[in-house]
């Protein structure tokens, strides 16, 4: 990976010289800079080379791959006849490289800068990558359009009049045929919706982890405050509760990207019940070896060789449940896996070699993270900023960078913010074992189960789905950079194997724990002085430990599960802090002969509100996301007063936790919230004076979403001459005794999008809402009668779209009533 770590350090320098980062000493800049100057121009000549016999040497050695994982009669003959020939033209560009030493080829790759481009070495990736393809999908049956309308026909029907008994079909993909957008077009049916009591898609993936589905699960069907008390539960403990929560629902699940794992059929016995009330679970299937324990109803054993006939929807026998198989075509089982994996998996390592080396790095990074697992942009932009990929404070370029990768198919976007901005992503199956492959063959990264002669030149370890066993490296002389831990199981850590593993690997970058419970305070964390990144699981922790503060090159801190009453004032020379998360944190007062400020933070959740003062605050210049937890009532005059302070806050998130037999005593008249406010949520904030009058004077604020028992009066009204003039985006939820809302004319005259739930005492909406031009998003949930009967108008006019789509599948701009 020299050549990698070369091309990062040129970009570095280049910023360094820019003035973009860092800055060279006045006196020392006239001297160095031309120096500078000059080693950047060599660096540049020497990573040109290496990186243009990297790409298409490593280009040529991946596809060679292809040889070593099938056997000869798996694929067509004229794929190793272009094996043969390449294999060929790598030995004479060998034979040549021999009769030049380094001296002379740097020489000549100056000369020829000017003429050649980069990674210019005769192998054009394109040009292969679509003749690989081209004979990898050769022979491969196409889907008959007739075929498949049949398939679906027999597929509503099975869900809607099918047997009352619990009913599982299994869908395979063929050459053709998109089982995912099959799915979904079902799932997203809204006469599916309204049939079924309780719906969840839950995406599997290559590394199956019934953990991770069971929460899935419980987060998807059951309501969110019930699983803010359940998911923290014992494994066994949480199946019974879901078993007993859907026991008389009629309940309609798809697990998406299965694979071969022969537990699931067992596990979802376990947990899904059959009360004989229509219930429905689709599996898509992504390797048929799933289906090989399964029989036909003949009783014959169903192989990889097989050939299902009967269809498109077939009955599978499978004691105790309703069994179908829906497939098309007429090829064994084994070709379907053939026919959409293998020319998907080299599809996107062509296309990995294709990309430029800024987001080369970036897209192979994404494989440190679980297949089909939710990731957090934050956290991801927060990664690629720790490992030098993109530069400090650089949000919008790893923005950019994201938006690249979704356009060329290897990360899919799994969640979007009301507004629309992107809030996590995902990487498929296949997309992820792309990118794992290329780490791997690369030297990017190490994981259990790859070859143990790669890991001592490794630089990133990752633990995707093993036991926390990173304790008993033999290779304790690693320049190891980044260890990742993303399983899920929350297993106790030794404090003493901890510290032994900071004293043998202290050139870490990047920490992440993950879920493994610390129960104290690790020792010799310290010695990590060039950490960026650390995110640690101490429940237990009240006290942030002065130590944790020398660690001054740390940009981001996260310890979501631990709730910090007392700081230490080394704290505010953490100069370099851009995310600090906590579950609750205190802030000191900043020492009195102290004038410097944490100017990079621009991310802070969740501070408790004793610290919301404006002394601390007016330290804190450039916070733009920023949550307060705690007994909002209490210090209501300090909250209240000191938020001016935060002259670039964008994002507010209010969330009151008093004393449940207290009054709450927050009036938001009082409060001075800054003008730069796009914005705004308040939860459990029990606010007796409509909130309306207040926040609609807010210049710039886009969103508001005024959450569970923020208001407890009855009566809204939005009537100033200019209410809510940027306004987009207004969710009001569990306004349990809401009865009357009233709207001026002009009001909150660029909304898009609103959500009422419930609106069960609501009688009517405001007329003027009708006149709202950019409205295309509307959710009403439990309205009575009297509210239903009005709204039939607003649904026959013409102008309205389709309904909207259900995740994970959100389509923008769709009006929804519900």
């Amino acid at each position: 990976m020299l050549d990698v770590h070369l091309r990062l350090f040129c970009e570095r320098l280049k910023r360094v010289l820019a003035g973009k980062e860092g800055a060279l000493p006045l006196a020392d800049s006239t001297n160095l800079t031309p120096l500078f100057q000059n080693l950047l121009t060599e660096s540049e000549i020497i990573a040109t080379t290496l990186l243009g016999n990297y790409e298409g040497d490593m280009a040529r050695h991946l596809i060679q791959l292809i040889a070593d994982k099938f056997d000869e009669d798996e694929m067509p003959s004229p794929f190793w006849q272009f094996l043969d020939i390449e294999e060929m033209k790598v030995k004479a560009l060998l034979a040549r490289l021999f009769l030049l030493d380094s001296t002379s080829k740097i020489i000549d790759i100056r000369n020829r800068m000017q003429q050649l481009p980069p990674s210019d070495n005769g192998f054009d990736i394109s040009e292969q990558s679509n003749k690989i393809i081209r004979l990898l999908i050769e022979g491969q049956s196409q889907l008959d359009i007739n075929e498949f309308e049949r398939g679906r026909e027999e597929l509503f029907d099975l869900l809607i009049e099918g047997p009352s008994g619990l009913s599982v079909v299994a869908i395979l993909d063929s050459s053709g045929f998109d089982k995912t957008a099959f799915a979904a077009d079902t799932y997203n049916n809204n006469h599916v919706k309204f049939y079924f009591d309780c719906h969840a898609w839950i995406r599997v993936s290559i590394l199956y982890d019934f953990g991770k589905i069971l929460d899935d699960i419980i987060k998807s069907v059951m309501p969110p405050s019930r699983v803010s008390v359940i998911i923290g539960e014992d494994y066994q403990l949480k199946k019974s509760i879901l078993r007993d929560y859907l026991t008389e629902k009629k309940y309609f699940i798809v697990l998406d990207d299965v694979f071969d794992d022969s537990e699931i059929w067992s596990d979802l016995e376990e947990v899904l019940p059959d009360d004989q009330n229509g219930s429905r679970v689709l599996i898509l299937v992504t390797d048929p070896d799933l289906l090989t324990s399964l029989e036909m109803e003949n009783g014959e054993k169903i192989r990889l060789d097989s050939v299902l006939v009967g269809g498109p929807l077939i009955r599978i026998k499978y004691e105790g449940l309703q069994f179908f198989i829906l497939h098309y075509g007429s090829m064994p089982l084994e070709n379907y896996l053939q026919g959409e994996a293998i020319p998907t998996v080299w599809r996107q390592i062509f296309s990995v070699m294709e990309l430029p080396f800024h987001l080369k790095v970036c897209c192979i990074y994404l494989c440190v993270f679980r297949p089909s697992i939710e990731i957090s942009m934050e956290q991801l932009y927060q990664l690629w900023v720790a490992e030098g990929f993109i530069p400090y404070n650089g949000e919008e370029t790893a923005e950019h960078y994201l938006k690249e990768l979704i356009h060329r198919g290897f990360i899919h976007v799994s969640k979007r913010s009301a507004g629309g901005t992107i809030k996590a992503c995902y990487v498929p199956s296949f997309e992820w074992a792309s990118l794992a492959l290329v780490a791997e063959k690369t030297g990017f990264v190490w994981m259990p189960g790859m070859e143990e002669e790669s890991m001592a030149n490794a630089k990133r370890y990752i633990i995707l789905d093993n036991q926390i066993d990173f304790f008993s490296l033999k290779h304790s002389d690693m320049y190891l950079q980044s260890f990742l831990n993303h399983i899920s199981e929350s297993n106790h850590l030794n404090p003493k194997d901890c510290e032994n593993f900071f004293r043998r690997f202290k050139y870490l970058r990047v920490l992440n724990m993950g879920s493994a419970v610390l129960d104290q305070y690790p020792p010799g964390l310290e010695n990590l002085y060039l950490l960026k990144y650390l995110k640690l699981n101490i429940p237990s922790l009240k006290c942030l430990p002065s130590l944790l503060c020398t660690l001054l090159n740390l940009q981001t801190l996260e310890m979501p599960s631990s709730y910090i009453y007392q700081s230490p004032e080394d704290i505010w020379m953490m100069q370099k802090l851009m995310h600090l998360n906590f579950g609750s944190i205190t802030l000191p007062a900043p020492p009195k002969n102290y004038s410097s400020s944490l100017k990079n933070l621009i991310f802070i959740s969740a501070l408790h509100p004793s610290s919301c003062t404006p002394d601390i605050l007016g330290r804190l210049p450039n916070v733009r996301t920023f949550r307060i937890s705690g007994d909002l009532s209490y210090y209501h005059s300090g909250v209240s007063k000191s938020l001016c302070k935060l002259h670039k806050l964008e994002c507010l998130k209010l969330v009151n936790k008093g004393k449940m037999w207290q009054l709450s005593r927050m009036v938001l008249s009082e409060y001075k919230f800054p003008p730069s406010l796009t914005r705004l949520s308040l939860s459990n904030t029990e606010l007796m004076e409509d909130p309306m009058p207040t926040l609609e004077k807010l210049p710039h604020l886009e969103m508001l979403k005024l959450k569970q028992n923020s208001y407890l009066e009855r009566k809204l009204a939005c009537v100033g001459c200019s209410s809510f003039s940027q306004l987009k985006i207004l969710h009001l939820k569990s306004m349990l005794w809401l009865e009357e809302w009233t709207m001026g004319a002009g009001a909150m005259p660029k909304l898009e999008s609103l959500i009422l739930n419930p609106c069960a005492y609501l009688r009517k909406l405001p007329e003027e809402l009708w006149c709202i031009k950019n409205l295309c998003k509307l959710e009403l949930h439990w309205p009575q009668p009297e509210l239903r009967q009005s709204l039939r108008a607003f649904e026959d006019m013409e102008w309205r779209p389709e309904m909207l789509d259900l995740e994970p599948f959100d389509r923008s701009k769709k009006i929804n009533i519900t």
